[in-house]
């Protein structure tokens, strides 16, 4: 048991942030990575945790998550983490299950008012588009509130979203930072649906590095989505040649029947 954690909001919150390190951030930006095609959310906050030593100071607690325990390399994790860097001024929230439905809206108001309460003035949803396969384009996408646009507009490796939906949780804290003086946009890419897709993590934070100078090292992305991209050309090349090998088989069978 963590000795930071609150006796008093034991029990079953709706959703309660439980912060478990105090940290002095000024106006830090907040980085949202949750559970999506490719997983290319949570791949993209391990790298950013790992690589700028961010420590982990809240986590959220709500009755509308799975009842389910996390292991991080052997060790026992809370479900959806908060971690930080002063230095950066920098927030990184991340999570392995899904919220439910029903409770989309009172978990991504306690995660704002607590984001509110440390100062942070923008929130960024990185997230994966499902496409089925390899994605044949990789591109970053973006939608954003009014004011965050132009800055966007800039990047000329970005293209802005034109129109669409984004639900789950992601969707949720989009919608709630427009009622807050904060604000909230996306960096979108396709994404494998069926299988982690660290490319699709690397055109995210090679964004990020880009639009906030983060200086995040990509080599081991790259070398992790050029061995899903062998794969993946691999397994092409087999159904190819099981289809072959099947039409092949079928027109020897028709013209036995034609003999016969």
């Amino acid at each position: 048991m963590e000795k930071g954690c609150d006796a008093k909001v034991l029990g079953s919150p709706d959703a309660h942030v439980v912060q478990t390190k105090e940290m002095k951030l000024k106006a830090p930006l907040m980085v949202c990575c949750f559970p999506s095609a490719g997983v290319v959310g949570p791949i993209v906050a391990h790298e950013i945790i790992e690589q700028l030593k961010m420590e982990e100071i809240a986590h959220l607690r709500s009755r509308y998550m799975p009842s389910a325990a996390v292991f991080l390399e052997g060790r026992l994790r809370h479900p959806f983490r908060i971690y930080g860097n002063k230095k950066l001024d920098l927030i990184v929230v991340t999570a392995e299950l899904p919220v439910s439905e029903d409770g989309l809206y009172v978990v991504s108001s306690a995660l704002l008012d607590w984001a509110a309460g440390m100062g942070a003035k923008e929130i960024v949803i990185l997230d994966g588009i499902p496409v089925e396969g390899l994605p044949s384009e990789r591109k970053v996408l973006f939608a954003a509130e009014e004011e965050k646009i132009a800055e966007l507009a800039k990047d000329k490796d970005m293209e802005i979203l034109d129109r669409g939906i984004i639900t789950g949780i992601a969707g949720s804290i989009l919608s709630e930072t427009l009622c807050r003086s904060m604000v909230g946009f996306a960096l979108l890419t396709p994404a494998i649906s069926v299988i982690p897709d660290p490319g699709g993590a690397l055109q995210l934070l090679e964004a990020l590095n880009r639009l906030y100078d983060l200086k995040i090292d990509l080599t081991n992305l790259k070398e992790g989505s050029e061995i899903i991209r062998r794969k993946m050309e691999e397994m092409a090349q087999q159904v190819d040649g099981m289809q072959q090998q099947q039409q092949q088989s079928a027109g020897r069978r028709g013209y036995e029947r034609m003999y016969a």
